[in-house]
């Protein structure tokens, strides 16, 4: 089936799109858990005398820095709720979107956590491509983490 566009003109559309993204990109911190090395903490082969030995890992988080397109949703629902005796607060749902590249895509997949403005939010939604010709960039859901 016949293009409309030569591929120069989709390489035009797709780099003035990425031109577009990258101009209001903001930082955004992607946090994923590493584990530090096992070791034995009573071990009688090594000279630690005892009954009963033991494996301990240390997990580590690792901070990564990518630059995402943020977006706020506006309508959120807002409730009260008694925080600990502190009546009439109000809790949101703290709901953002933001567009990521492949690189950024593919931490956000094994991340704990993602700083976006000084707070922490979680992944709520599976990742969804986008791009006019071919995947671009990827558009994630995050809610505040409480």
């Amino acid at each position: 089936m016949a293009s409309i566009l030569n591929d120069t003109e989709k390489a035009e559309i797709q780099s003035s799109l990425q031109d577009v993204r990258d101009t209001f990109a903001r930082d955004i911190y992607v946090y994923t858990k590493t584990q530090q090395p096992a070791s034995w903490s009573n071990n009688p082969f090594y000279g630690n005398s005892g009954t009963t030995s033991s494996l301990s890992t240390q997990e580590e988080l690792t901070k990564f820095t990518y630059s995402a397109n943020i977006l706020y949703e506006n309508d959120q629902d807002e409730k009260l709720f008694d925080g600990g005796g502190q009546a009439g607060l109000s809790s949101s749902e703290g709901r953002i979107r933001i567009k990521v590249n492949a690189e950024a895509n593919e931490k956000i997949k094994i991340c704990e956590r993602i700083e976006v403005d000084g707070n922490l939010f979680v992944v709520d939604s599976d990742p969804k491509a986008i791009g006019p010709f071919s995947p671009q960039a990827y558009m994630w859901y995050l809610k505040r983490e409480n």
